[in-house]
């Protein structure tokens, strides 16, 4: 795979998120649109976009997978909501420009507490980012850097968490780790979200899934790619990867990893937008 993926330096994405993410006159929407009372902790339940063109990634992406967008806020502090069939599946908000074309998508992780969870990253030779705080509609939140160098948002969600659904096509269908550590990042998201892990067999390299309570909530691998640091990976659900490839490619993305016979049975498909954001491909369901 290749090495442009995070080639900015993390300081540059640290300050700018600090610069454009506080923004309290906004009222954010929330995790679901009908409060359930529930609690997953270590489920994903938002994705957020840091780019340093929205208007741009926002074209790219309605270009893909057939987005429209709600705009909240004004200016350079806009917050973009990704809307799917009327319903927010998301966020995209912008960069400041003196830190050039880069973009990465954050995944929010629920937590039953989020200022725990933070002391127990800095305790684990973690980094805050972007220490606790209340997001009017969001809930509480705080981005941070694992041990490993993965960035994700820790999030206790207003109204609870989403309830465990078949993922839309063209919404979010998995979250996998990209691990530098995986030993290391097996132990902390076990302990951090109380996951059991399981050994994927017959994987041509070592893949673990985390789960818990029944319930699949991402996988982990050793990080394919030269000299990055740990990143999550969000997966996309679209019916016909060919198609959407093209579409992508059509609209500026670069390609990491095209569909290979050998890997899922050329089911999958990495990309990097034109400023930058990893993301995959999946056709869904397999058969």
């Amino acid at each position: 795979m290749k090495t442009s993926v995070f080639k900015f330096a993390l300081l540059l994405f640290m300050v700018g998120f600090l610069l454009n993410a506080c923004v309290n006159e906004i009222t954010y929407p929330s995790v679901t649109e009908i409060p359930t009372g529930e609690r997953h902790p270590g489920q994903f339940v938002w994705h957020d976009l840091a780019t340093s063109n929205p208007e741009a990634a926002m074209d790219f992406y309605a270009a893909v997978f057939g987005w429209e967008y709600k705009t909240l806020g004004s200016g350079d502090k806009a917050y973009y909501v990704i809307m799917l069939n009327n319903k927010p599946i998301g966020g995209i908000f912008k960069l400041a420009e003196k830190y050039g074309k880069v973009s990465e998508w954050v995944g929010s992780i629920s937590v039953k507490d989020v200022d725990e969870a933070v002391a127990y990253n800095q305790t684990k030779g973690g980094l805050t980012v972007f220490k606790a705080a209340d997001f009017k509609g969001r809930g509480r939140t705080a981005l941070v850097q694992d041990p490993q160098g993965a960035m994700i948002a820790f999030l206790l969600a207003e109204g609870g968490d989403p309830k465990f659904v078949e993922p839309e096509e063209n919404s979010w269908l998995w979250n996998e780790l990209w691990t530098t550590d995986i030993e290391g990042s097996l132990k902390y998201y076990k302990d951090l979200c109380g996951y059991t892990e399981k050994s994927i067999l017959g994987s041509k390299v070592p893949y673990y899934i985390f789960e818990k309570d029944g319930n699949k909530y991402s996988g982990i691998l050793g990080n394919p790619v030269e000299g990055a640091r740990s990143s999550w990976m969000p997966y996309i659900r679209v019916s016909d990867v060919a198609k959407t490839l093209d579409l992508a490619k059509n609209a500026g993305a670069e390609l990491m990893m095209e569909p290979n016979a050998k890997i899922r049975n050329g089911s999958v498909a990495v990309l990097l937008d034109p400023f930058g954001a990893q993301f995959t491909i999946q056709k869904w369901p397999l058969k």
